[in-house]
This record gives structure tokens, C-alpha cells and sequence, in this order.
């Protein structure tokens, strides 16, 4: 008889953050080896400030071409952005540092 293996989810820790002067909060998502930013809001990503913001951190990680990231629609409908993270580091310095923006937690 073959053994069944079971493969746990990873855990995600998610957080409401607010991020420069943007009028709506947004979320975080961190993982393991990985922090996600909302960048768009839900059934909104389409609209023009949602658009200028993807614009504004494709600009700013066109300057870091060492940065690796990836864009991602998740369920909500958000076009959210991942960066890679060390466990080290806190992960909205990584979000910090990388995409140049105040974030905070609300």
C-alpha cells in the first residue's frame, strides 16, 4: 500500500497597512520566503489611480533591475505585488526599502 503524503499550506500572516498618502488602506501578505503588498483595490484595479500606482513601482523596480518581484491577481480581484524576503529582515522594511514607500501597520 502506498503512503499518503500531506503537504501543508504555508502559513500567511496577512496585516492592514497604510502606505504613503493613498486613501485606502491595503494589505500585506507575508510568507515564509515572501511578502505580499495590495496594490490595486478590489474590482478597482482598472481605474486610473490604481493604474498609476502599478506604473509607480514598475518605474521604481525598473531602476532595480537585482530586484526580484512578481505581480499577481489573487482571489479579491487586487493586483497585489510579492517580493522575495529573508527571515530576518522585517518585511515591511523589505517593502520599505525596495518599492521606496512609507508603509505602516493601522
Amino acid at each position: 500500500m502506498a503512503k499518503t503524503q500531506t503537504h501543508t499550506a504555508p502559513e500567511i500572516q496577512t496585516a492592514t497597512v497604510r502606505v504613503n498618502s493613498w486613501q485606502n488602506l491595503r494589505r500585506v501578505q507575508i510568507l515564509p520566503d515572501q511578502v505580499g503588498l495590495q496594490v490595486t483595490v478590489p474590482r478597482c484595479s482598472h481605474c486610473v489611480t490604481c493604474q498609476s500606482r502599478v506604473r509607480q513601482f514598475e518605474s521604481t523596480l525598473g531602476r532595480k533591475p537585482d530586484a526580484l518581484h512578481q505581480w499577481k491577481y489573487l482571489d479579491d480581484g487586487a493586483q497585489w505585488l510579492f517580493l522575495p524576503r529573508r527571515n530576518e529582515q522585517n518585511p515591511l522594511e523589505t517593502l520599505r526599502q525596495t518599492l521606496e514607500i512609507r508603509i505602516e501597520r493601522y
